[in-house]
């Protein structure tokens, strides 16, 4: 059984692709001489993360002892992919939103992005899902739900996330879970063609090629479901050609042992978000009413 694995996700084409509409150049960068003067406001400590072109510490601001994560990013490895950062910082500016994670600033110097956020105390949905091999159903029915009505207020303003993974679901206290990681979001101004995403979570029109949507986010949410369950997604090879073949298919089967513990009304909603018909899928907006998702995330609220 293949389990959940780190994986880099991929980017076909350094230039704009049609319909994707990007911020210009960002004025919310800030810019420094060099990393010694973000050293002057920011204590910089260990590396927690690391992505494709970037590497994540832990960090403390200075004149208030606050915990952040600072996001490294490295120029020269963008490889002309510049716009990616500067979107992503004024998304971030102008996202508001209670499970959409807080950026707190950002800089650059002449060869790097510097980009900070709230620190997550419980770390990422991955490593908590690696750690207890699943989630009970409390657990992720009230993840999903957060992560759902963040995506809904997304596509509300017609932006698409694209990325959406247990990496990018970042834990706070008091079961808060909030979606961060935008490199990859971009406002919709028509059908999209960007083959991108992290290969296990993409969504099968997006590697078809044919056009997608605001839904290949809600797949990928229900692919991130299926982990949370079961500890495992639910089309899997070592082999690229392989899963994107698995994934175009979309044969999805709940019959291996693993569900036998999972409630049928779980199971509906997987088999919803991670039907291959686009259309067919349940809006962002629909995940929170839909029966095991409203009867197990009532229940806290109701107590409060």
């Amino acid at each position: 059984m293949i389990r959940i694995s780190r994986q880099p996700r991929l980017v076909h084409s350094t230039s704009k692709h049609a319909n994707e509409g990007f911020f210009g150049q960002s004025e919310n960068i800030k810019m420094l001489e060099s990393r010694a003067c973000l050293e002057k406001m920011y204590d910089i400590g260990s590396t927690i993360g690391r992505g494709n072109f970037s590497q994540v510490f832990y960090s403390v601001r200075r004149k208030d002892d606050h915990k952040c994560a600072l996001k490294e990013v490295y120029k020269q490895q963008l490889r002309g992919k510049w716009f990616f950062v500067e979107n992503e910082v004024e998304l971030m500016m102008v996202c508001s939103h209670d499970h959409i994670c807080t950026m707190m600033d950002a800089f650059q110097t002449p060869t790097k992005y510097f980009i900070i956020f709230d620190y997550a105390e419980s770390g990422d949905l991955f490593e908590a899902v690696k750690a207890s091999g699943r989630l009970t159903e409390m657990d992720a029915a009230h993840i999903v739900q957060q992560i759902a009505s963040a995506l809904a207020y997304l596509h509300a303003r017609k932006i698409v996330h694209r990325d959406i993974k247990p990496e990018n679901v970042l834990l706070y206290s008091e079961n808060t879970a909030k979606l961060c990681d935008f490199g990859l979001a971009c406002t919709m101004l028509g059908p999209l063609y960007r083959v991108c995403g992290t290969p296990t979570y993409c969504a099968p029109e997006i590697l078809k090629e044919t056009g997608y949507g605001l839904s290949v986010d809600v797949w990928s949410l229900g692919v991130v479901l299926h982990v949370m369950l079961v500890g495992f997604a639910p089309f899997r090879s070592s082999d690229r050609q392989r899963l994107f073949r698995l994934i175009t298919r979309a044969q999805l089967s709940l019959d291996l042992p693993e569900w036998r513990r999972v409630s049928r009304p779980a199971r509906d909603l997987v088999m919803k978000m991670l039907n291959v018909c686009a259309d067919k899928r349940p809006k962002a907006s629909e995940i929170s009413s839909h029966p095991w998702v409203s009867d197990l995330v009532s229940e806290p609220d109701e107590e409060e």
